[in-house]
């Protein structure tokens, strides 16, 4: 079968989508898309293998320490790195053959996987190894995420680019959820290790799927590779659009306050509620149902369409919730509180996503996507740190109603920012 060229279907500029006018969405008509069926089937496989292993590296590291600063720390290793590479590995994005560079970094992610795997299993690992284990799977997703989130416009036709980009972020957003309820029932009813060999087949997959993949020729790719395309150009460029800015902003703030606490759920399982691994699960599934209901409704009218009002809206909602799964007593109050925590968070979540990759220009897509990259992983690594830290001292409940209420207010801010400007 003879596959598209790129001059069938030449890269067409970003369309606002937070002032485009968009109607009934269906994002299963990208997957019309040979190469983006191809893609999106890869990539959701990859990254559920990512999100189980971040729930076993998560409850191992609870089981070997029982201490909150060191699931906190862990948490921080396998995302904190994107603090200070992700701009840089967006830069590589827009540069660069975005398949090599994902491929490469998948690469490492798989011989982390294999030896986790191996270690955990024959019970080696200590709480050191384990630290250091995962930062190296940090650097390697900080290097690989910005290429993952930016090829999507490389790869499918004008028709099909908005389906695409709601349904890759619906994907990637439902993938964090569901990764890690398939992680605590192999963690509860075989082993933590099956976890991370699970993890290292999936990424081969998708490293599979992308050598069967052809992408389109970006026409404004800078010549000379990270110089032209340099780290600073995609501050530069957001700070020039309140969009993309207070979107950013957003993700971040949520980032550091529920996706921070999602980290988090072996030891609000325990030291809240004392329900072990059978209330863990029962929070990853709470969360994974509120998001996927969320996921679902979005799919006929994404919230992007609205632009960043909506995702402030939903931000001051999934943050009010948490503050209330922090403070109640009971476990099934708790249940209902995530479930409303994730279906907000999850519509905030696909909104930004989809916001920030059709504002942005083409050739500067890797850039704001290596920015966005360092903050949704940055900010749960600053969030989980900080609250594994102060829990040492005061407890869980002080510290997660603190970051709640700073990430409300400043969602508060900008919803009424955005609200006054559409007035």
């Amino acid at each position: 079968m003879k596959l598209a060229s790129s001059a069938e279907f030449p890269l067409p500029p970003a369309a606002p989508m937070s002032t485009a006018k968009v109607g009934r969405y269906n994002p299963l008509l990208a997957l019309k898309d040979l190469h983006y069926r191809r893609f999106a089937i890869g990539s959701i496989v990859s990254v559920l293998g990512m999100w189980m292993q971040k729930i076993g590296v998560a409850w191992l590291a609870w089981e070997l320490s029982k201490s909150p600063f060191w699931l906190g720390l862990i948490a921080a290793a396998d995302m904190l790195p994107s603090i200070f590479l992700s701009s840089f590995a967006g830069s590589l994005a827009d540069a660069h053959d975005k398949i090599k560079v994902l491929r490469s970094a998948q690469s490492v992610a798989i011989m982390q996987s294999v030896a986790l795997a191996f270690l955990s299993w024959f019970g080696l690992t200590t709480v050191e190894v384990l630290f250091a284990l995962t930062l190296v799977l940090g650097v390697s997703s900080s290097l690989e995420q910005p290429a993952r989130l930016s090829l999507i416009r490389e790869i499918v036709p004008p028709d099909y680019l908005h389906a695409a980009v709601a349904l890759n972020a619906l994907s990637f957003n439902l993938a964090r959820f569901v990764g890690p309820i398939i992680a605590g029932v192999l963690i509860s009813e075989i082993n933590v290790g099956v976890t991370f060999a699970a993890s290292a087949v999936a990424i081969a997959f998708f490293s599979y799927a992308l050598a069967v993949i052809q992408v389109q020729k970006v026409a404004d790719r800078p010549a000379d590779p990270v110089q032209k395309a340099g780290t600073t150009d995609g501050f530069r460029y957001v700070l020039g659009n309140r969009s993309l800015l207070a979107t950013l902003g957003l993700m971040g703030m949520t980032g550091i306050s529920v996706n921070g606490i999602l980290q988090m759920l072996p030891a609000v399982s325990d030291a809240l509620f004392a329900r072990g691994i059978d209330g863990f699960v029962g929070l990853m599934a709470a969360s994974a149902f509120g998001s996927i209901v969320s996921g679902t409704i979005t799919l006929a009218r994404p919230p992007s369409a609205q632009g960043a009002l909506s995702i402030a809206l939903a931000a001051l909602c999934a943050t009010a919730a948490l503050a209330v799964l922090a403070l109640t007593p009971s476990f099934h109050f708790a249940l209902v509180a995530i479930f409303c925590m994730s279906f907000a968070n999850m519509y905030a979540g696909i909104g930004g996503q989809a916001l920030l990759q059709l504002e942005s220009e083409p050739g500067k897509l890797g850039r704001v996507m290596g920015i966005y990259s360092m903050i949704i992983r940055g900010g749960p690594a600053v969030g989980s740190f900080f609250i594994g830290a102060a829990a040492t001292f005061v407890g869980m409940v002080i510290p997660v109603v603190g970051v709640a209420a700073l990430a409300a207010c400043y969602s508060g801010l900008i919803a009424l920012a955005f609200r006054q400007r559409r007035s």
